[in-house]
């Protein structure tokens, strides 16, 4: 096998062996937290995510977030807010205790300082706040944890595809294809949300973000832009050709993520795999059955915390609800159709997580040709991406009239089977909401184990019937998963009735450990 060209071997090598940023080597006293009180505050956090589902890589992200909400509704000064911030995450082990500089907090109260600033001039609605809290929220994660070697990856990965993508059907400006190829690496890489894409959007768009010091005096202007900017953001993001960019990108990203683990595993051996083609491929194939079995696994605790949080927040209300409302209506409770509601779920759960598959040995030899493919010298071959068809207006309303059949097809056929044994309207009602919920959250899964897939499937016969039946199904999963969440009471309990309460308890409790500590200190 022809060693890998140079050029890109030698990018590979300096972005896994520079020296990240390492906030734990800067000098001065170090923040942090009592291991009794942290241990208090994991504790939570893990019930608190258990109410409130967000992808794994998400949840540090959510959870500076939520911290930083709470935090601004009870204080207005930035350093104590930075403070509060920092603390907390280290109590929760968001980050590591003993590490971090005290200079640190100075560097996370600037974006809190700019949300104080343009929030006061009220350039836009609370929607449009809570947007910008989101971008806030990313920036004090990039503060905290350095991801250079993240940022390094996604631009080697930018460079070797952008001269071979191609758009085909629509007139796509130079700048909008850039864009959009460097929007799906980061988004296959490092699975980057809306909040992560919209923040670079931002500081592409608004380069004086950077520099506060020359506008906090004055904010209003930079307000009523990042008022126009935050459309433009959101339209960039959801460009129509977005998921077409994101298909073509996703098995190169895979296949540089597999080729990062490998190499990082022994870095004292990263030059000497890099000009042994036949040893890499080797390492890749054994790399790639490791991940897989972690998405086997992460599978299986995806699948039960999506139970236990669709029991929490969505099963046990609405059956709180069916029992009055079926006495109250019929003055009789179907036992069956309740006892199906309340198995249900969470055995569809369990059987959706039991038949996701974990990828096979043709996987695994396409992302060794990935590797390949990425350092040698010939270009990149990509899948060309197509524009969707302008349809004429005759045939875009038969085709919805179609799509709208399949709705009426799929929740009328469920409706008769139900009516046939004796459901009432109030427990069809409640089994159709948790069928769409549990099918959606079954989708997400699929897609998460799915991570490592570079494959296409083979599109069957039944398959594309299953798929006909069931798109409707999880499109309304989708719609009340995005609606519900934005009422959920688990979560309304949690932020304001307990967490405020239970984290101003845990820094009292801070507090007193220090003062028993010092107390301590006199006696010796």
């Amino acid at each position: 096998m022809e060693p890998f060209y140079p050029k890109y071997t030698a990018q590979i090598l300096s972005i896994l062996r520079s020296n990240p940023h390492n906030l734990a080597e800067e000098q001065g006293a170090r923040i942090t937290v009592d291991h009794t009180v942290s241990r208090f505050a994991f504790l939570y956090e893990k019930i608190r995510n258990v109410v409130d589902y967000k992808d794994e890589h998400l949840i540090r992200k959510a959870a500076i977030s939520r911290i930083l909400k709470r935090q601004l509704m009870l204080e207005s000064n930035p350093d104590l807010i930075a403070d509060r911030l920092v603390k907390e995450l280290i109590g929760a082990r968001y980050l590591a205790n003993g590490i971090l500089d005290e200079a640190i907090i100075n560097k996370v109260s600037l974006p809190i300082k700019k949300y104080l600033a343009l929030s006061k001039v009220k350039a836009g609605p609370e929607k449009h706040l809570n947007w910008m809290r989101g971008l806030i929220a990313v920036e004090i994660e990039e503060i905290l944890v350095d991801a250079s070697e993240e940022k390094a990856l996604i631009t080697f990965l930018y460079e070797r595809l952008l001269p071979v993508v191609r758009v085909r059907g629509l007139d796509l400006s130079e700048t909008e294809l850039h864009l959009q190829v460097y929007i799906a690496c980061y988004r296959a890489l490092i699975k980057a949300d809306s909040d992560m894409l919209g923040y670079k959007l931002l500081r592409a768009y608004l380069p004086e973000w950077m520099h506060p010091q020359e506008w906090l005096e004055n904010p209003r202007p930079i307000a009523e832009r990042l008022v126009a900017l935050e459309r433009r953001i959101k339209l960039r993001l959801r460009h129509p050709l977005s998921q077409k960019f994101l298909r073509i990108v996703k098995p190169w990203a895979v296949s540089l993520g597999i080729l990062r683990d490998v190499l990082k595993e022994k870095p004292e051996e990263i030059e000497e795999l890099l000009m042994k083609p036949e040893d890499l491929a080797i390492k890749i194939a054994r790399k790639a059955e490791e991940r897989y079995k972690r998405a086997k696994t992460k599978l299986r605790r995806g699948t039960v915390r999506a139970i236990i949080y669709l029991f929490l927040t969505k099963m046990l209300v609405a059956l709180l609800v069916e029992v009055p409302l079926e006495w109250l209506w019929y003055e009789d409770i179907n036992r069956l159709a309740l006892a199906v509601n309340l198995l249900f779920p969470p055995a569809l759960m369990f059987l959706v997580g039991l038949l996701i598959k974990v990828p096979g040995q043709a996987n695994t030899q396409k992302l060794k040709d990935g590797v390949k493919k990425l350092l040698d010298e010939e270009p990149i071959v990509v899948g060309e991406i197509r524009a969707p068809k302008q349809r004429t207006g005759t045939k875009r309303f038969w085709f919805t009239i179609t799509y709208a059949a399949t709705f009426l097809l799929s929740f009328g056929l469920i409706y008769s089977i139900l009516r046939a044994i004796d459901f009432t309207g109030i427990s069809i009602v409640i089994f159709i909401f948790f069928l769409c919920i549990v099918s959606f959250f079954g989708f997400r899964l699929r897609m998460t184990a799915r991570e490592v897939v570079v494959v296409e499937g083979r599109q069957r016969t039944w398959s594309v019937l299953a798929d006909f039946l069931s798109l409707p199904i999880l499109r309304a999963g989708q719609w009340l998963s995005r609606g519900i969440s934005r009422f959920n009471v688990f979560v309304f309990i949690f932020d304001f009735l307990f967490e405020a309460p239970f984290k101003i308890f845990l820094t009292v409790l801070e507090e007193w450990f220090s003062f028993m500590r010092e107390k301590k200190d006199e006696l010796q």
